[in-house]
C-alpha cells in the first residue's frame, strides 16, 4: 500500500511484510492486543524525528539540580528541565515514582509527557562504567577518552566514535582499531591514517576499500597487497624510499594526497554495498546479518528494517544507536530491551511504551527514569490488574488524539534541533525549524571571553611544545575557537602529523560528508547491467559493480 507522509508530503510504500511486522510487534496488555498502526511518516522523517532527541556533541557546564555540583552535561544550563550528575541520578537520594501523575483523559498524551519531562530529573550525561571520560557522551566502558560520542569499550581515544579501539583520534565509526587517525567506517586496522572502508590492514596512508593489506599509500580496491602506491607494486626498498620522501607533518602534502586519491578512486570499481556474511539484505555496512533491509551499520541482526548503527537486533523496525533489542519498534538509544516501542534511552526494559531513560523495569507506559519498577503509568505505580485495565483505555484515547503509533514529537525535545544528530543528517535552517514549531538553540561565537590571544596554527608540529595547549585557535571553517589538548600534541608528534586547522565539530562534519547518504537508488551494474539497489545515485561518476562482478574483478 502507498501512503503520504504527513511531514514531508512525499509518497512512501508500506509493504505487506511491514504490516505483518506491526501486527507481530503490537503489545498485548491483559489479553488485549493494542495494534500498532501503519506509520504516518516516511522512513526518513521517522528517523529525523528520533534523531531530534539525541544531542551527542553539544556539551555544557551546568549545575546539578540536586547538589549544585558543576559538571559536564549535554543539557544547556537554561534548558527547561532538571538534570542530575550521573552518580547522583543513579543514587537513592531521589525516587522517580515521587513524580507520578494520574492520567488526564482531557489532555493529549504528549502534553502530559512533556509536563512530566520538566519535573522528573534527567540523567545529565550518558556515560556508563567509564573512567576519565567527563567530556564524552553516550559512551560505555571507555577510559581516558575525550570528546568521543556513541562509543563503547575504548581507551585513549579522542574526537570521534570508536568501538573496541584504543589510541585513535578523529574517527567515524571504527571498530577494533589501534593507533589510527582520520579513519572512516573501518575495522581491525593498526597504524592507519586517512582511510575509509578499510578492513584487517596496517600501515596504510590515504587508502580506500582495502582488505588484508599493509604498507600502502593512496591505494583503492586492493586485496592482500603490500608495498603499493596508487595500486602499483613496488619492492620494499622502493616503497620505503618513496614513503620517506613524504613529509607528513606538512599540511600541503596531505591536501595533495587527498586530492590525488579522490581522482584515482574514480578509476576503480566500487562495490554496490559494504557487507560480509549476509543473506537477503539491503542498505550499506551490514555484517553477519539476515533479512535486514533499508539498514545501515548493522551487525549480527535478523529480521529488521529501517535501522541504523545497531548490533544484535531481532525483529526490530526503526531502531537507532542500540544493541541487543528484540521486537522493538521506533526506538532510540541504549540497549537490551524487549517489546519496548516508541521509547528512548532505556536499558533492560521489557513491555514498555513511550518511556525515557528507564532501567531494569517492565510494564511501563509514559514513564521517565523508572528503575526496578513495573506497572507504572506516568511514573505512578499501579497493581497489575489496574495497569492492564488502564493502558488499553489510554491507547484508545491516544488513537482519538492521533498520537498512538507516533514517536515523541520534535517539538517537545529538550534540545534545539541544531544541537542534535538530526542537524547532521537532515540539516535545516533556523527559519524552517521555527516554522515547524521545533526548538532551535541560538549560537554565538564569543571571541571576547577567552584566555589569551588567538594564534596561527604552526606548519610544523615539531616546533611546538606542551605550552601550545594554552593557545586559542580559530577554526578556518566555522570561526569557532578551539584548543589542542596535550594528548593530541603527543599523538601528532609521534606520528608526524600536522596540527588541524579546524575545530573538532568541523572535522566531524568533513568526515560525514565523505560518506554515501543513507538512501538507496535503483541503478544497474556498470559491467553486467544487472539491476541493484545502492547508495550510489545513478548520476554519480563512480563505476559501481554488483556483488558478483565486484568479486570477480577485485578478489
Amino acid at each position: 500500500m502507498s501512503s503520504n507522509c504527513t511531514n514531508c508530503r512525499q509518497n512512501f510504500d508500506i509493504s505487506s511484510e511491514d504490516l505483518s511486522y506491526y501486527k507481530k510487534a503490537s503489545p498485548i496488555i491483559g489479553g488485549i492486543t493494542l495494534d500498532i498502526p501503519p506509520p504516518t511518516h516516511c522512513p526518513t522523517c521517522r528517523q529525523q524525528r528520533r534523531f531530534s532527541w539525541r544531542n551527542e556533541r553539544s556539551l555544557y557546564h551546568r549545575k546539578s539540580d540536586l547538589s549544585g555540583k558543576v559538571y559536564i552535561s549535554n543539557f544547556a544550563p537554561d534548558a527547561d528541565i532538571k538534570a542530575y550528575e550521573i552518580e547522583e541520578w543513579f543514587s537513592d537520594r531521589w525516587n522517580p515514582k515521587d513524580y507520578g501523575k494520574d492520567f488526564d483523559f482531557k489532555k493529549p498524551f504528549f502534553e502530559q509527557f512533556a509536563a512530566l519531562q520538566k519535573e522528573v530529573p534527567q540523567l545529565g550525561l550518558s556515560v556508563w562504567n567509564s573512567e576519565n571520560a567527563d567530556y564524552c557522551s553516550y559512551v560505555g566502558h571507555v577510559c581516558n577518552c575525550y570528546l568521543i560520542f556513541g562509543s563503547v569499550y575504548s581507551e585513549d581515544c579522542y574526537y570521534g566514535s570508536p568501538y573496541y579501539s584504543r589510541d585513535c583520534m578523529d574517527t567515524l565509526v571504527v571498530r577494533e582499531c589501534e593507533q589510527c587517525y582520520e579513519c572512516i567506517d573501518c575495522r581491525k586496522l593498526h597504524t592507519c591514517f586517512y582511510c575509509q572502508d578499510c578492513h584487517s590492514s596496517n600501515n596504510l596512508l590515504y587508502c580506500y576499500d582495502l582488505l588484508g593489506c599493509s604498507d600502502c599509500i593512496a591505494c583503492a580496491g586492493l586485496r592482500q597487497k603490500k608495498y603499493c602506491i596508487f595500486n602499483t607494486q613496488y619492492t620494499k626498498e622502493e616503497y620505503e624510499k618513496m614513503k620517506t620522501e613524504l613529509d607528513l607533518s606538512l599540511p600541503h602534502i596531505h591536501e595533495k594526497l587527498k586530492s590525488e586519491l579522490q581522482k584515482f578512486c574514480l578509476k576503480i570499481p566500487h562495490r554496490f554495498m559494504q557487507s560480509n556474511k549476509v543473506e537477503n539484505v539491503s542498505g550499506n555496512y551490514i555484517y553477519e546479518s539476515k533479512n535486514t533491509h533499508d539498514c545501515y551499520y548493522a551487525d549480527r541482526s535478523e529480521d529488521i528494517r529501517f535501522c541504523a548503527q545497531v548490533v544484535d537486533l531481532k525483529d526490530c523496525y526503526d531502531n537507532n544507536y542500540t544493541e541487543e533489542n528484540e521486537l522493538c519498534c521506533e526506538y532510540l538509544g541504549a540497549y537490551q530491551n524487549n517489546r519496548t516501542s516508541f521509547s528512548k534511552f532505556c536499558n533492560l526494559v521489557n513491555d514498555a511504551l513511550y518511556c525515557d531513560a528507564c532501567h531494569s523495569s517492565s510494564n511501563l507506559l509514559g514513564c521517565i527514569g523508572i528503575r526496578n519498577g513495573k506497572y507504572c503509568i506516568l511514573n505512578k505505580e499501579y497493581t497489575k490488574n489496574e495497569y492492564e485495565t488502564l493502558v488499553p483505555k489510554i491507547v484508545n484515547h491516544m488513537k482519538k488524539t492521533g498520537e498512538w503509533g507516533e514517536f515523541f514529537p520534535a517539538s517537545i525535545s529538550p534540545f534545539g534541533y541544531n544541537e542534535t544528530v538530526a542537524q547532521e543528517y537532515f540539516p535545516m535552517e533556523e527559519t524552517e525549524i521555527r516554522e515547524k514549531g521545533w526548538n532551535w538553540r541560538s549560537e554565538k561565537i564569543n571571541k571576547e571571553n577567552y584566555m589569551g590571544p588567538v594564534v596561527e596554527v604552526p606548519s610544523d608540529v615539531h616546533n611546538i611544545d606542551d605550552s601550545f595547549c594554552e593557545k586559542i585557535l580559530e577554526c578556518e571553517s566555522s570561526g569557532k575557537l578551539f584548543r589542542i589538548i596535550e594528548q593530541e600534541i603527543h599523538f601528532y608528534k609521534k606520528l608526524h602529523l600536522p596540527i588541524p586547522h579546524k575545530c573538532p565539530n568541523a572535522r566531524h562534519l568533513d568526515r560525514l560528508a565523505m560518506r554515501n547518504p543513507r538512501k538507496l537508488w535503483n541503478r544497474t551494474c556498470t559491467k553486467c547491467n544487472k539491476e541493484m539497489q545502492t547508495t550510489y545515485a545513478p548520476e554519480r561518476p563512480e563505476t559501481v559493480y554488483c556483488e558478483e562482478c565486484y568479486v570477480k574483478e577485485v578478489y
